[in-house]
């Protein structure tokens, strides 16, 4: 499994944690060009020469060995005939090992009879998946004298670079443990101890089998993962635009009535907090159950929904632009009853093994994206209408990742959105028969106030003249 592209991923997919709260640990502080530069392009370039050094010196060892291999087969009708002896370097190598003599004097090939080549090429040995580990060593090995030497140099590299990985996540575990707070040595020292020993122990009781088995199980845990990284990768482009005060803080823009991480999902969270956490309101788990089964009917009244709100003119929007007609939003869920209604139908006749249906999956999920991307307009245009910060391709991974929630999301909003206007226009009926109310009072004490000031000038004048 760790030969497939995918899986390799994976794998490194599955350190994207480790390595994640590490670089943050120690980068506070520095610069987000110094954390690219540094976390990033150095390490590239490095991988980029050793990969081009020595992988390019291995596949030209690999071509040297196949060489002699099929010239000892054509002269001497001998494949192996070229294979290392006893005396030279590493004669068990991972693959199998060849050498060309100086002349056919050597005592070894006196019996060949023919002069063959006096080229001098060192020791050489062929590629085997069955030591992949110890091709390295047979690589070091072809440098004639310094062979040796630069095998226990390959050694403490390897047990340095093992030393410094163990550290970081030793160190990783020990902050996720402590929460984020910086603990002893000695408990950083315990976690290192502890990982080694579960090492020992796997070894011991299923050799290398067993690190094979815990290398796959990390490798499928780490491709899910792939998922939140995209997230993440969405959240960094979001924080930094917000730290260039090109978009406004959370607290001052408008977001969703429901999140994707809310709604049914907060169930989870409920059970995960042993309670402490309030469960969903049966509206947003209701929505998320239609979305699922029946994704047309919440997709209608999300659409009509958004038609009778009142006409606003979203950023990039012609001046005259109306909304839509019952007939467009008629063939919008038309078009996703028929793609989603494929999607199905097709897996099953798949999954069925009908006759002449083998080959359906791939129009299947040619299907459903289409439904992802009618989804996915539609909640570009509620999301356009409320001025919701986003993009086309967040609401398009929205759509082919959860649905449901998104089309619960989308309900949700533009219900919100009529209850407010009814409260809304409530409130102001309100208050326009209180502003009457003191319209009145006000004009009945002015009333007052004039009658009281004639009757005051009424006194004055028949007060008699002194």
């Amino acid at each position: 499994m760790d030969w497939w592209t995918i899986f390799y991923w994976g794998w490194w997919i599955s350190w994207a944690p480790f390595v994640g709260v590490f670089l943050a640990r120690i980068s506070r502080g520095r610069t987000i060009r110094n954390v690219m530069f540094y976390s990033l392009t150095v390490p590239f370039c490095h991988a980029l020469l050793w990969f081009c050094t020595f992988g390019g010196a291995a596949i030209r060892m690999h071509r040297r060995a196949t060489f002699l291999s099929d010239m000892g087969l054509e002269l001497h009708q001998d494949a192996d005939f070229y294979l290392h002896t006893s005396s030279d370097f590493r004669p068990a190598g991972a693959g199998k090992c060849y050498s060309v003599p100086e002349s056919l004097n050597h005592p070894d090939y006196a019996a060949a009879g023919k002069y063959v080549t006096d080229m001098k090429v060192s020791p050489v040995c062929a590629f085997s998946y069955k030591d992949d580990s110890g091709y390295w060593f047979d690589l070091m090995g072809q440098y004639h004298g310094m062979g040796p030497f630069l095998c226990v140099v390959s050694l403490i590299t390897t047990v340095l670079y093992f030393v410094t990985s163990s550290d970081s996540g030793s160190l990783v575990v020990d902050l996720i443990a402590n929460n984020g707070r910086e603990a002893h040595v000695v408990q950083r020292v315990f976690w290192a101890i502890s990982e080694g020993v579960v090492c020992i122990v796997l070894l011991r009781a299923g050799g290398q089998e067993s690190l094979k088995a815990l290398q796959s199980v990390s490798i499928c845990a780490g491709l899910p993962f792939t998922v939140i990284i995209m997230l993440m990768c969405s959240a960094l482009w979001r924080a930094l635009k917000i730290d260039q005060q090109h978009m406004p803080a959370r607290d001052q823009r408008v977001d969703w009535a429901l999140p994707l991480y809310g709604g049914i999902f907060d169930i989870l969270e409920f059970g995960l907090s042993s309670g402490m956490s309030g469960l969903p309101q049966s509206s947003t788990v209701r929505d998320f159950f239609l979305g699922l089964f029946a994704p047309p009917l919440l997709l209608w009244k999300a659409l009509r929904g958004l038609a009778a709100l009142p006409a606003q003119q979203p950023k990039g929007t012609s001046a005259n632009s109306q909304p839509s007609t019952v007939l467009q939003d008629g063939f919008m869920v038309v078009a996703c009853s028929l793609t989603y209604s494929a999607w199905i139908i097709l897996h099953i006749l798949t999954s069925a093994k009908v006759e002449g249906a083998s080959g359906f999956w791939g129009i299947a999920w040619t299907a459903f994206v289409g439904f992802a991307v009618l989804v996915a307009s539609v909640r570009h245009g509620i999301r356009a209408h409320f001025k919701i910060e986003g993009s086309g391709l967040e609401d398009l991974f929205a759509a082919l990742l959860i649905w449901p929630q998104t089309l619960a999301q989308m309900v949700q909003q533009v219900s919100q959105e009529h209850s407010l206007k009814s409260v809304t226009s409530g409130e102001e009926q309100l208050k326009q028969v209180e502003e009457e109310e003191a319209i009145g009072r006000g004009r009945t004490h002015l009333v007052a106030h004039e009658d009281e000031e004639k009757k005051k000038a009424r006194k004055s004048l028949a007060m008699p003249t002194i």
